[in-house]
Parts: structure tokens; C-alpha cells; sequence
């Protein structure tokens, strides 16, 4: 129905809710400035109410949008034509949740405390919706403001829309794969010498922009009250039913929370590609002159590509795929990489893909700079973990006894909230960004034996703090479920090629049949270093931020290896003053999970030891990778 109110009101909808409310308000008229529209349609039938938005944004008219999803009744968003934060944005923060409907991939709703059937419509839940609808059409609040009424609980909250970038009726900003650097006389300052962050993300602005349960990026908070240290998870709904998990570990709860939101943001950015130009087209052997060579990012065996049914193609120059562009700092000009290797989230136009990929190397900043040291961390810590264990290298064991300060105390916490012992490695690589291996070793010979980590940071102490947060999280995420797993793990350590899954990778490894595996790092002699001996390459002595990303860029130069950065910025990142960057550096090992998936092949210094700092103990008539890795 349509049915208009005064010379400025008009309500488009059908069913109980709309009928009610155009009731109402032609019974007891609102004054407005100019048209406006209210809509009012369920979540699951925005779709047919295309046209009454068609219709608005051709005559410039706001819009108020009042949806309902079973006993929510969602008042807002207010949209004008050419803003961002439509009706389809509200709809896509909700959908896959219990707050909104299910799209692709889901068969079941979600669990929650509301049923399928549940649907509330009391003469309060009506009184409070026309009260808000009134409110919000004489005197509009700003833009994103969403009012929910859920009937069930007789609740009104008022949160804030976070506009969808990728929204197309929205979403139509659009903005290069190549970063934009920051100005050189723009100062990246450090708040202290090895603090590699130039702000901190308060909590006001997470719980306002992406931590609202049913219209938030973000929809539950779950906090780990069994964990050494504040630990914290938020899950995205992702647009293809699967779930996202974001984990945040640190001294505190309040600031775990906010890792793992930034954590979050990070998965959020390389899933999708809002707001971006359109990728070039082309075969390779059209754009070789200004592209890279995809195989030097790490090819799969060729037993993997033969497999039935393997989802990933082996490279050939002719075959044509979306390319974008990213920024080559040793060529110091545009480069074009594989969409598929900028972005790492799935596809569904049959888009081929040469290799299969993961988040390693996207990370959060507060510039470009920034975001490029973090990413530079973690491709070093990835690739220094997977040589260590495909080459079997002997590393120097760093000595923790007597570790004091943050370090002593989060030992002492780990060891008793586990009753694991841990021993730590350098395997700092030729490049120089420090960074460790990190074993967690059970008692128990009912219990799982043996897990591992990593961490790698300019600042020793903190590549370790770092990797014993994600360390003791295994651990605890694990450790309950080992008996019901251990059938299951101990088929998959008969057969690797059912292992499939990331967490797959720590459950076989931990088995006590599996324990021989670590046998070149726990057992055999090694070389002990004092942990006040290893060299930081943090710059306590420079205030700006770049002094330290030059620091990891020259030793990546000095070894011979480029460094590639796609800059993933979204609009819902960018209005906090937050960027986001993929750091690709070809020659380093990347991190996949499922044993076919392996990336070994076309890595020289994988398969050559080409550079390596430390012996390797892999035989020579050994198949470099057939030993699925350890990593959680």
C-alpha cells in the first residue's frame, strides 16, 4: 500500500505494521519539511521495495526506513539520496545473526533465545515504533541512527549504522588498490621508544561503530574467564553464512576487546573489496610488463594440482584473471598482482584462483606506514615458523630463566593456567626482523604432548609476549577437546591429506604419536643465547614510526627480497582514521591451511636453504613440506 499522509508524508508498505502506522499518523498528522517517504517492510522484503527507493533517490527525497524482523522493529536508518546508509545497509549488518534474515549459505537461523516463530506486535511495542517514527520525521538525528525496539523484551536501544561500502545502492565511493603514503612532513610519532602504534583505538569508538549487537560489524562480545590474561572474541557474519572468529589476547580485558575488533576490521577488509575501482582483465603474457610473476609468491606441489576436484589452477601466462594494482617498493613503482592474491575472501563468479591463500600479511594501522611494519611482522614470523620446520633448522634455544618484568609474570601465569612447560628459539632469518619459535610441551601422556608458536616483532621481548598470547590460546582452545579429537587426529596422522581445517594442523601435531616430529628442536643439542643478547631492531633512539619500517625494509632489501603492499582500506575502516594493508613479499613461505594446500614449490630459500642463518637437518632425498606443519 501507499498511502499519503499530508501534502509531505506518504507511507510505502503492505501488512499490519504499515497499515497501523498510516492509520495513525493520517489520524494525528506530523509536520515535515518537504517529502518524505516512510518505508516500512520486512528485513526479508526490502528486495520487493525496490522501487519506492528507486523512486526516492530520482526525486531526491529522504527516506525513513522502519524494518521488522520477528519481534525487532528497527526505526531508522533516515537516508537521503546520495548519503551513505541505506535501508540495504541495515539488511546487510543484521543479516546471518539473530537479529536479521539468512542469506546465502545458512540452512538453519541462528540459536538464540527467539524462535522462527516468535513474533511480537503488543499495543506497546506499536505505541513506542509511532512514537519514534513521529520523533524521527519531525526532527531527523543524524545520520545512522537506528532505534530497535525488540518486543519481546519490551527494550528500545539506539544504535548507529555502519554504512556498507560494498552496498550498490550506496556504496559508491571507489578508490585504488595502491597505497597513498603519508606525507613526509605529516609526523608518525611514536607515544614511546619501542611502541610501534602512533595511537590507540578508544573504546568509545568501538562500541559506537562496530560493536553493537544486532546492527553492529560485530555482533557478540565473549570474554575467556579461564584464560592467564584478558582474552576476548567477536565473530563476523560474514555474506556467505560461514562465521569469521577475531581473537584479541592482552593484560586486560577492555584492551583484548579492542584487539580483537582490529582484528576483526583486518579479516573484514581482505574478505571483501568495497569501494574499489574495477580490476584489469588480462592474461598475463597482455600485462607482463608491469605485473609480477604469481609463481613467486609460492606454487602448490604438482601432486596437489593432479587431485580430483582441487579448486586451484597451476599458472599459465594465457589464462585471464583480474589483476590490481599494488606498490613494489624495491621497483618503487605500480606493480600489478592477482586480485586473488590481494584479497584473500571467496569468490563465487568462478573467478580462477592459481593458489590457495590466507590473511598472511594484512594488518591494521593508523597509516599506511604503519599497517606495512605490522604486515612486515607477520610474513616474517609465518615464513621463519614454516622454514624452521619444512627444513628441520637447528636453532639457538633462548634462555628464559629468570625472565622478569612483562615476560616473567606471563610465563609464571602461563605455566599455571596450563601445566605446560614452554622453551623458546631464535629463528631470526637473514632479513633480520627478530622473531622466535615458541614450544609448549605437556606432561600428561594421556593429554597432548607437544604445541607450537611463534612470534616475531623489532622489539624481542614482545615478539615472545606476542607469541605466548597465541601460544596459550591453542593450548586452552585444545586441551579440553584432545580426547574426543584424538580418534580423529590420530586418521589424519595416518593420512595428512585429511587434514583440511586450521585447527586440524595443532591437533595431530599434538599427539603423542606425532611427538618424534619435534624431536630436531627438543631433543637434540642446540647453541643457548640469553634473551638479552638477541638483537632488537626496534629504534629507540627515533620518535617517527617510519625510522623503524625503513629498519625492516633495508634488511628485506639487503637480502635480495622485494616487498609488494596492497592497501585494503575500506570506507568503514577509513572513517576512523584506520588503514588497512596487505604486505607480500615473494621468496618468504606463506602460512596455508590444509596439508594439500601447502605453498612449497618456486620458494628457493625454501627448497634451496638459498641465504638460511642456520643448518638444516632435512635430508637430502626428502620431499621439502611432506611433513604437515604444526602451526595453530
Amino acid at each position: 500500500m501507499t498511502a499519503a499522509l499530508t501534502a509531505t508524508v506518504t507511507v510505502a508498505g503492505s501488512g499490519t505494521l504499515p497499515a497501523v502506522l498510516a492509520a495513525r499518523l493520517r489520524r494525528d498528522p506530523v509536520g515535515v519539511t518537504g517529502d518524505v517517504t516512510l518505508l516500512v517492510a520486512g528485513l526479508d522484503e526490502l528486495s520487493t521495495a525496490t522501487d519506492t527507493l528507486v523512486a526516492c533517490r530520482r526525486a531526491n527525497r529522504p527516506l525513513l526506513f522502519t524494518g521488522r524482523w520477528r519481534s525487532l522493529i528497527y526505526v531508522g536508518p533516515w537516508w537521503t539520496p546520495g548519503t551513505a546508509g541505506c535501508p540495504h545497509c541495515l539488511v546487510t549488518r543484521t543479516a546471518d545473526s539473530a537479529f536479521g534474515p539468512d542469506r546465502r549459505g545458512d540452512l538453519i537461523a541462528e540459536a538464540a533465545h527467539r524462535g522462527d516463530a516468535v513474533a511480537v506486535l503488543g499495543p506497546a511495542p506499536l505505541r513506542v515504533t509511532e512514537l519514534l517514527v513521529r520523533a524521527r520525521l519531525t526532527r531527523p538525528a543524524e545520520p545512522g541512527v537506528v532505534h530497535v525496539v525488540d518486543g519481546a523484551t519490551g527494550t528500545v536501544d539506539r544504535q548507529m549504522l555502519l554504512p556498507d561500502s560494498t552496498c550498490p545502492e550506496c556504496g559508491g565511493s571507489r578508490t585504488a588498490t595502491a597505497p597513498v603514503f603519508t606525507p613526509p612532513e605529516v609526523a608518525l610519532t611514536k607515544p614511546a621508544p619501542a611502541q610501534l602504534r602512533t595511537r590507540e583505538l578508544d573504546a568509545g569508538t568501538v562500541d559506537r561503530d562496530y560493536l553493537f549487537a544486532g546492527i553492529g560489524l560485530f555482533k557478540e562480545l565473549r570474554q575467556d574467564l579461564q584464560s592467564p590474561f584478558g582474552a576476548c572474541s567477536v565473530e563476523l557474519p560474514s555474506r556467505w553464512g560461514r562465521r569469521e572468529p577475531a581473537i584479541g589476547r592482552a593484560r586486560t580485558y577492555r584492551t583484548s576487546r579492542t584487539v580483537a575488533v582490529l582484528e576483526g576490521l583486518e579479516r573484514y577488509a581482505g574478505l571483501l573489496r568495497g569501494g574499489r575501482l574495477a580490476p584489469i582483465r588480462a592474461a598475463h603474457r597482455e600485462v607482463a610488463d608491469r605485473a609480477i610473476d604469481p609463481r613467486t609468491l609460492g606454487t602448490h606441489p604438482d601432486s596437489s594440482y593432479r587431485l580430483d576436484g582441487f579448486r586451484y589452477q597451476r599458472f599459465d601466462p594465457r589464462t585471464v584473471v583480474d589483476w590490481v594494482w599494488a606498490y613494489s617498493v624495491g621497483q618503487r613503482r605500480r606493480v600489478l598482482i592477482p586480485e586473488r592474491a590481494a584479497f584473500w575472501g571467496p569468490r563465487h563468479d568462478g573467478e580462477i584462483s592459481f593458489v590457495y591463500d590466507t590473511s598472511n600479511g594484512c594488518a591494521l594501522g593508523n597509516s599506511v606506514e604503519e599497517a606495512m611494519l605490522h604486515g612486515l611482522r607477520e610474513v616474517a614470523e609465518r615464513d621463519s615458523f614454516l622454514l624452521t620446520w619444512y627444513r628441520r633448522l637447528r636453532l639457538p634455544e633462548v634462555d628464559l630463566t629468570g625472565a622478569g618484568g612483562r615476560l616473567g609474570e606471563l610465563l609464571r601465569r602461563s605455566r599455571l593456567f596450563t601445566g605446560f612447560e614452554f622453551r623458546c628459539f631464535l629463528s631470526t632469518m637473514e632479513y633480520r626482523m627478530p622473531s622466535f619459535w615458541l614450544t609448549a610441551e605437556g606432561g600428561d601422556p594421556d593429554g597432548p604432548a607437544v604445541f607450537a608458536g611463534s612470534g616475531a616483532h623489532p622489539d624481542p621481548v614482545q615478539a615472545i609476549v606476542g607469541g605466548l598470547y597465541e601460544l596459550v590460546g591453542t593450548i586452552l582452545a585444545a586441551r579440553d577437546g584432545y580426547p574426543r579429537r584424538r580418534p580423529e587426529a590420530l586418521r589424519m596422522l595416518a593420512d595428512p591429506a585429511l587434514i583440511r581445517r586450521m585447527e586440524h594442523h595443532s591437533q595431530v601435531a599434538a599427539l603423542p604419536e606425532a611427538r618424534s616430529r619435534f624431536g630436531f628442536l627438543l631433543d637434540d643439542g642446540h647453541d643457548r643465547i640469553r634473551l638479552a643478547d638477541v638483537p632488537a631492531t626496534v629504534r629507540t633512539g627515533a620518535t617517527d614510526l617510519r625510522a623503524d619500517l625503513a629498519t625492516a625494509l633495508d634488511g628485506l632489501a639487503t637480502a635480495g627480497l622485494d616487498v609488494l603492499v596492497v592497501d585494503q582500506s575500506m570506507p568503514e575502516l577509513l572513517r576512523n582514521g584506520l588503514h588497512c594493508v596487505r604486505v607480500l613479499v615473494p621468496g618468504l613461505v606463506p602460512v596455508t591451511f590444509g596439508h594439500v594446500n601447502r605453498r612449497t614449490e618456486n620458494l628457493p630459500r625454501l627448497t634451496d636453504g638459498t641465504g638460511l642463518p642456520y643448518a638444516s637437518g632435512l635430508a637430502r632425498s626428502e620431499e621439502v613440506g611432506c611433513v604437515p606443519h604444526p602451526f595453530p
